[in-house]
């Protein structure tokens, strides 16, 4: 849900003329401006996923560093030598 947009669906847009050449935007039936209002949130959801994965990688740097190195050694963690290696992630 998006505090701009609220709990609405929107649906997709059929395309009707060839190639979608019938002036409207063929990916919504909306407007202008609310595609707009869309493609804000969308890019503010992602915008801030992609800054938590990344405090969480800079969080856990040291322990990414030894996965990598235990990777070049052995090519495959599994089993409880994972699970131990995953239960050390600290979140951002």
């Amino acid at each position: 849900m998006s505090k701009v947009l609220g709990p609405l669906s929107y649906e997709n847009g059929h395309q009707q003329n060839f190639l979608g050449k019938n002036g409207t935007n063929p990916r919504r039936m909306v407007s202008d401006e609310t595609a707009k209002a869309i493609d804000d949130e969308v890019k503010e959801i992602v915008e801030a996923g992609y800054q938590q994965a990344l405090a969480i990688l800079n969080n856990n740097r040291d322990l990414l560093e030894a996965i990598a190195q235990r990777l070049l050694e052995t090519e495959v963690i599994e089993g409880k030598e994972l699970e131990n290696l995953l239960n050390q992630v600290r979140n951002s």
